[in-house]
């Protein structure tokens, strides 16, 4: 079952989740809408963790090669799953994500974004593992992929709103910069520090907060990702690309707190928080890259 897992990147599902409850209780509020019925919810969270299992899984599979050269120890390249195997349980989860998302179109009104939101993500999941060994800035569809992701869940209440589109694009931003340092992990290099500002792309939300509760969630996201950095990355000597990008990728639920400050939901938001402190744990079980 582990194996399975670590194939899946699970430790990082829960930010799928806090993306999802962010996008859908922002739509929410920006439209004056009531949140999603539980069904709904259900299908979408079911929807979402799928494509992204499905998108991990291509990953290992595409990558085997890669790995096998660079003595990259994933579960592929130790014996512990084979390719048929991987390729067939990617088809599976795809085909299952399928019939999810179906079955959310017939619960919602506006199911025609709901099926272009998916379409799109399904597009960016496959265009970045087809091409991120060979182009440098297809980091850029590994950004899309969560923006896409943001799109979708908040089309399963409406058309999304413009709020929603400016968290999507600072949300691909972060996870575009994020991608771009990853992209030297095992080299554990750092070569340019813009993918740093590029992750610093959340603070733009701030100019949009009236709510007392963004600030300290700000400055909790801030004081992480300035803390690792300092510890991972400041010092050559003890630099750990690969912890830096464990920490950036647990940071992400406090991105979707910002974002539900913003919309003065703050029960949400909270939730985000919590989800953000058992991450480091879930990441020390399986690992996030």
């Amino acid at each position: 079952m582990k194996t399975w897992m670590t194939l899946g990147r699970v430790s990082n599902l829960p930010t799928v989740w806090t993306n999802t409850l962010a996008a859908a209780l922002l739509a929410s509020s920006a439209g004056a809408l009531a949140p999603p019925s539980s069904l709904v919810w259900v299908l979408l969270l079911t929807t979402l963790s799928l494509l992204y299992l499905a998108g991990m899984f291509l990953n290992d599979l595409l990558d085997a090669d890669w790995d096998e050269q660079h003595h990259n120890p994933r579960p592929i390249t130790l014996g512990l799953a084979s390719r048929q195997q991987v390729g067939l349980a990617t088809t599976l989860l795809l085909v299952l994500a399928a019939a999810a998302v179906l079955g959310l179109s017939r619960l919602i009104d506006t199911p025609h974004w709901l099926l272009g939101g998916v379409v799109l993500l399904v597009g960016c999941i496959f265009g970045y593992n087809l091409l991120h060994k060979k182009y440098a800035h297809s980091v850029w569809l590994m950004g899309a992929c969560r923006s896409a992701l943001y799109l979708t869940a908040a089309a399963s209440l409406a058309v999304p709103p413009e709020p929603i589109w400016l968290c999507a694009i600072l949300l691909g931003v972060y996870i575009s910069g994020l991608t771009y340092l990853a992209r030297q992990e095992h080299r554990n290099q750092l070569i340019s520090r813009l993918p740093l500002l590029l992750m610093l792309s959340p603070l733009a939300l701030a100019l949009y907060s009236n709510n007392l509760w963004f600030w300290p969630v700000l400055l909790l996201w801030l004081g992480w990702l300035g803390w690792h950095y300092w510890k991972h990355l400041a010092h050559p000597q003890q630099r750990q690309v690969r912890a830096f990008i464990g920490a950036g990728l647990a940071a992400l639920p406090l991105f979707d707190a910002l974002v539900l400050a913003v919309a003065n939901q703050p029960l949400g938001s909270l939730v985000c928080v919590l989800v953000f402190f058992l991450l480091p744990h879930f990441q020390r079980w399986i690992k996030p890259t």
